[in-house]
């Protein structure tokens, strides 16, 4: 794929071998195969949140994965696991053939080296429209890169406990700034309230920086690299725009999560702030966020397990305005050689997940990487220009549970939101008149284990009803199996 892939390639090689070596008595080599069809064209939720697999207009493919999982989960001995998955994909607008997860991981302690593709954690059980990341979602294909993090949370006190992670990844899509990097890192403080009650603090930060643009390749020093990493301004070779603000595309979160634990079931409440600049870091937006909250029960074999609400607000983005036209006594107070001279900064239109260098976004292959209600552009010669619809209101839910009959499991799916477009380019009646699109999808799964059949059996219907999207129902049916070599 590129020479990232290939020197990825070259550290999973050990591991390969490693793997039957000395723990080869209690190491496994396990194996995912999948096939499914489906209609023609895929309503919201028989496409959205598939991690990239599954395209608007996919109607056959096929999967298959080789694994091999920790083995010391019991100790903080040395332990490492790899993988690989690769899809196929036929679709009525174009076929695919994609790896979308390569990786190997070493973990000593509580730290862990990872490099490569991988999936990440699903988490709320696979409820949440954003896997409790509004930035960071199960919504597109995965980005191979390299990480440095802590496995779970380091004790620093009886009481506090904190975690963090480090990566680097690479963007290989086709997009308007080609191979563009994207550094990540996260602080994350828990604080055991109670032995049942814990409170979670942190803050993480996503930049895209280098790659090469139409007019020619970003360049990136050592001190550049420490500038994007400490959100610092650009230096005298950076763009004008990078010098004023901060040295590249930054978008972050602050998030809180109160988790309660029962004998009997567990609760969740979380809140995801997200920024785009320092007045996003201000809170200047403080009423856009995710606000979830998740219930489950223990006992795995009850009718209702699961329940997610989600609420997303994106509407506000610190105002209407970036800037005013500075009155004769403002300007008088400011420096002429400023490049705002003339201007009072207002801090609004924060445009969320779009760029005017990064063009294509906040996106990877067509989809945007947040919460699939931020609706990718139309695409010009292959290549989407971040979203147009940046502003909505959002209700979800999700519900889920066991029923009796061939011990079936059941996931339902049900958003409703109201959608603005942008503050840039809002929607339009005929009239030329701003409107609001309603738009409301439902997704409905159900699964047979492959313990009461020879392989598991997952029916999924969804239908999409509203402005915004086309008016469409949809099915699919795919059967799979899982084993050890």
């Amino acid at each position: 794929m590129n020479r990232m892939l290939a020197n990825i390639g070259k550290l999973m090689l050990p591991l390969c071998f490693l793997s039957y070596g000395g723990n080869a008595q209690t190491r496994t080599l396990e194996y995912r195969a999948e096939i499914g069809g489906a209609t023609s064209a895929q309503p919201f939720w028989l496409h959205a949140d598939t991690r990239g697999k599954i395209s608007p207009d996919t109607y056959l493919w096929g999967n298959f994965g080789l694994f091999t999982g920790y083995t010391q989960t019991h100790t903080r001995a040395f332990d490492f696991t790899f993988g690989a998955e690769g899809t196929g994909t036929l679709g009525s607008d174009k076929h695919r053939l994609f790896v979308n997860q390569l990786f190997g991981k070493i973990r000593w302690q509580n730290l862990t080296l990872q490099a490569g593709m991988w999936d990440k954690e699903e988490v709320y059980d696979g409820l949440s429209a954003c896997n409790g990341n509004l930035l960071y979602a199960n919504n597109t294909r995965n980005m191979p890169g390299i990480s440095f993090a802590t496995w779970d949370y380091l004790k620093l006190a009886k009481w506090l406990w904190v975690k963090f992670n480090y990566d680097e990844y690479l963007m290989i899509d086709d997009r308007y700034v080609e191979k563009a990097h994207v550094h990540n890192k996260l602080l994350g403080v828990k604080v055991n309230i109670t032995p049942q009650f814990d409170l979670k603090v942190g803050i993480e930060d996503y930049a895209q920086w280098g790659g090469k643009a139409p007019e020619g390749k970003k360049k990136y020093n050592a001190k550049d690299y420490i500038r994007l990493v400490l959100s610092m301004k650009g230096g005298s070779n950076a763009s004008l725009s990078d010098q004023i603000n901060v040295l590249g595309n930054h978008i972050g979160r602050y998030y809180v999560h109160l988790d309660y634990r029962h004998k009997t079931f567990e609760a969740n409440f979380y809140y995801n702030h997200m920024y785009e600049d320092g007045s996003g870091m201000r809170f200047q937006n403080w009423q856009d966020g995710l606000y979830g909250i998740h219930l489950t029960r223990k006992d795995n074999d009850l009718w209702f397990k699961s329940f997610v609400y989600e609420f997303y607000c994106t509407k506000d983005q610190s105002g209407p305005l970036h800037d005013r036209p500075a009155t004769e006594e403002e300007k008088a107070h400011q420096d002429p050689n400023s490049p705002f001279y003339g201007r009072i900064i207002l801090g609004g239109m924060d445009n969320y997940l779009n760029h005017g260098e990064y063009r294509s976004g906040w996106s990877l292959y067509g989809q945007m990487i947040g919460v699939p209600f931020f609706t990718p552009a139309p695409a010009a010669d292959g290549i989407i220009r971040g979203t147009c619809n940046n502003r909505f209101i959002a209700h979800h839910w999700g519900v889920s549970g066991r029923l009796p009959l061939w011990d079936m499991h059941y996931k339902l799916l049900c958003s409703y939101s109201l959608n603005y477009g942008t503050y840039g380019t809002p929607f339009k009646n005929e009239a030329g008149e701003n409107i609001t699109k309603p738009q409301f999808s439902f997704g409905f799964g159900l699964t047979v284990p492959e313990k009461k059949i020879p392989f598991q059996t997952d029916l999924r219907l969804g239908f999409d009803k509203g402005d915004l999207l086309k008016n469409r129902f949809g099915a699919m049916l795919s059967i799979s199996k899982t084993g050890i070599f």
